[in-house]
């Protein structure tokens, strides 16, 4: 019974925790919609000024900035799979 016990309810306790991690990150995602969309409008906005006035800083720093979101979600998304060794391809 000890042989079966320990192990189930390391595998349980293991789902919970992958299961609250992934249920956590997919609410992060959600909020980066938004943020992401924000992000473009600033991209779009700064493409625009650049292109009449011909000032590209404003636009460099708003594609930095939404380069910075993905990233930041990427990560967030690999420290979830990366204790599994998932072959991503």
């Amino acid at each position: 019974m000890i042989t079966t016990f320990f192990p189930a309810l390391g595998a349980s306790l293991h789902g919970a925790i992958a299961q609250s991690e992934a249920h956590r990150l997919g609410t992060t995602s959600e909020g980066l919609v938004g943020r992401l969309e924000g992000a473009i409008d600033r991209v779009r906005a700064a493409t625009r000024a650049s292109a009449s006035g011909g000032e590209v800083a404003p636009l460099k720093f708003s594609i930095r900035h939404a380069i910075a979101l993905i990233l930041e979600e990427h990560k967030d998304w690999y420290l979830l799979v990366q204790p599994h060794r998932l072959r991503l391809a």
